[in-house]
């Protein structure tokens, strides 16, 4: 039975609805990294002013985060992203922004000598995220672009979460754990997710019943 799961994506794509319904739905508790926010020593700084550094900061804080939060659930967990996004995240703020003016992808731009120093440091840092994917998880459940932001959620573009997906997908496939992608509302695509990891015994509630909760306020 498949219990230690990945809910993959790009920024706003749905992952937390997804891991939040599908976490009511089994039972499986759900696990997350702090939100990308506040480095120490840029406290205060708006996101899209983090130096090189800080951003390199907060990836490793955020592996760490993963590491530990995935270590306390030894007998399952749905996973809100996974160890690989924060390797993605970094990479593309580097080398394209926050707001990239195209969808050129990574390999056509181009960089400075800084850029490219620094990428090929968060790029070992990220052989490290992408050796633990293999072991950690034993499947990505991939909810692709289907919707765009909301005018009060923009902290990175839509070229932005095009590329971050285009990126994503190949570094989760070569992990060597089955990816599967859902499309839809959310209903949809928890019941395609159940289908996908052969959890259709494993419920304790409907897949109406987990919706409804996971659409909840939290208090």
């Amino acid at each position: 039975m498949t219990k230690r799961i990945a809910v993959v994506g790009a920024y706003g794509s749905g992952k937390t609805t997804l891991s939040t319904a599908l976490s009511h739905l089994t039972g499986l508790p759900r696990t997350h990294g702090s939100p990308m926010r506040e480095p120490i020593g840029g406290e205060g700084r708006s996101v899209h002013n983090w130096t090189d550094g800080q951003l390199m900061q907060l990836t490793v804080n955020r592996y760490a985060e993963r590491l530990l939060g995935e270590a306390a659930h030894p007998d399952g967990f749905v996973s809100d992203g996974s160890v690989v996004h924060e390797w993605v995240y970094a990479k593309l703020r580097l080398v394209a922004g926050s707001y990239p003016g195209t969808r050129t992808p990574l390999e056509d731009r181009h960089r400075s000598a800084v850029t490219a120093a620094l990428e090929a440091a968060v790029d070992d840092i990220g052989l490290l995220m992408k050796r633990h994917a293999g072991t950690a998880y034993q499947a990505f459940v991939h909810v692709p672009v289907e919707f765009g932001l909301t005018p009060d959620n923009r902290p990175v573009n839509e070229n932005f979460r095009h590329l971050s997906d285009s990126l994503l997908l190949p570094a989760l496939q070569a992990t060597g754990v089955p990816v599967h992608t859902v499309h839809g509302d959310v209903a949809g695509r928890l019941t395609q997710a159940v289908k996908h990891l052969g959890l259709q015994d494993a419920t304790v509630m409907t897949v109406d019943e987990a919706v409804e909760r996971a659409a909840a306020p939290t208090r």
